[in-house]
């Protein structure tokens, strides 16, 4: 990962942690089920939630009865996680050093931040920790941008031709990242997938777009305007126009391998 870019998204992230735990969706209750099933997540289980952001996925992980450490670099988003998650251990680190003994841990689950790491670096670091056997699971909530409001909303977070680094984990190949950059330390990725909605409205768009690394790093003039536009979005499109609420679309994707 290119260091100026680390560093727009901490920026960013750090600015709109609030924004962030406000805005972005949960995990759909089938989708935990899966993460659960195929690694054999339980209370006896310890797992690391890697690049934690607010907690989001760390909850879910709770709620299984298993230890959860997080690790999270930006301070602003470990600071709301902690705050909503006492009893989980959350530790600053990256994927690339992680702040954990070899071997420690019977998965590591990586949700919506897998785009943000440095792979040849990242994958051995998080085999380190894993024991044999264990399990990786990365996760991404997409938006569905076969529907043209979705699309739109996209396009307005950013003016001009600005790198958009959420678009870039829309159509990649991670088996093949995973084969590649982890140099034989995982086995065969399999994949899975689900759709669903998130309840939204007015509001709740306009700070999912606030929510999003590169608004969050811009100037406020800069942001205030790029708001106003997602803010219109919802007043003027028309699959959106007159609703109080509808649904954003996403879907959910997991690929799952193991430690060998």
């Amino acid at each position: 990962m290119d260091p100026p870019r680390v560093r727009s998204a901490a920026l960013g992230f750090d600015v709109n942690a609030v924004d962030y735990e406000r805005s972005r969706p949960s995990y759909p209750p089938e989708a935990m089920a899966h993460v659960c099933a195929v690694a054999g997540i339980d209370a006896s289980s310890t797992v690391l939630d890697l690049a934690a952001g607010t907690g989001k996925l760390t909850r879910l992980l709770v709620d299984t009865g298993a230890e959860v450490l997080a690790v999270e670099p930006v301070g602003g988003m470990r600071a709301v996680l902690a705050d909503a998650l006492p009893e989980v251990t959350a530790l600053d680190g990256t994927a690339e050093s992680i702040p954990l003994r070899d071997a420690s841990v019977d998965a590591i689950t990586v949700a919506q931040a897998f785009h943000w790491f440095d792979p040849p670096r990242a994958l051995p670091e998080m085999r380190r920790v894993l024991r044999p056997g264990g399990s990786l699971l990365l996760i991404w909530n997409t938006r569905d941008r076969e529907h043209d409001w979705v699309r739109e909303f996209g396009d307005l977070l950013v003016d001009g031709d600005m790198e958009r680094p959420y678009d870039s984990y829309y159509e990649v190949d991670y088996p093949a990242v995973i084969a590649e950059a982890g140099r034989g330390a995982f086995g065969d990725v399999a994949t899975w997938t689900t759709t669903w909605e998130q309840p939204c409205d007015e509001d709740l768009l306009v700070s999912r777009a606030a929510s999003v690394s590169v608004v969050g790093a811009l100037e406020p003039d800069q942001r205030a305007v790029v708001l106003d536009r997602v803010r219109d979005l919802a007043r003027t499109h028309p699959d959106l126009a007159g609703r109080a609420t509808w649904g954003f679309p996403y879907t959910t994707r997991i690929f799952w391998c193991r430690a060998v």
